[in-house]
């Protein structure tokens, strides 16, 4: 910071000339309103307490999501294809996924009969009633055992 850049923020802050008619002044006190107790006072800031543990929060969401690895464009515009379609098919075949389970953290294996395509909510729905989210798609193999 240069020396008048400094000065102008001295100026600006510690000048309280403006001020001088009130600072002698007594400090108003609320005849409708009694005075905040102390230990209340802290209590305005509590907002800010929402924010206490977020961070580990986060950490703790990194490293469940470090063991993932992400499609390029064309490897999920690919899958996209395969899905597409899969959908078509009728009856719905047997199909083998392997995706990330973001409740631990690792790449599991799925077999069962697709029965839908949910691309509203980005999900693939099993005849069992298990759901697997398309983005956390790596793999789709069609069985070719008869159902």
């Amino acid at each position: 910071m240069d020396k008048k850049q400094w000065a102008a923020e001295k100026k600006q802050f510690n000048d309280t000339s403006r001020y001088n008619d009130i600072m002698d002044r007594p400090r108003h006190v609320s005849r409708a309103h009694l005075p905040m107790p102390q230990i209340d006072r802290a209590g305005q800031f509590a907002p800010f307490a929402a924010l206490t543990g977020y961070k580990e929060l986060l950490d703790k969401t990194a490293k469940r999501y470090q063991n993932k690895t992400y499609l390029s464009r064309e490897e999920l515009a690919e899958l996209t294809k395969q899905i597409k379609t899969l959908s078509k098919t009728k009856p719905w075949p047997l199909i083998t996924v392997t995706y990330f389970n973001g409740q631990n953290g690792y790449y599991e294996q799925y077999s069962g009969q697709l029965v839908n395509v949910d691309w509203q909510r980005q999900r693939l729905r099993f005849r069992d009633g298990t759901s697997v989210i398309i983005r956390n798609l790596k793999e789709i193999v069609i069985n070719k055992n008869k159902q």
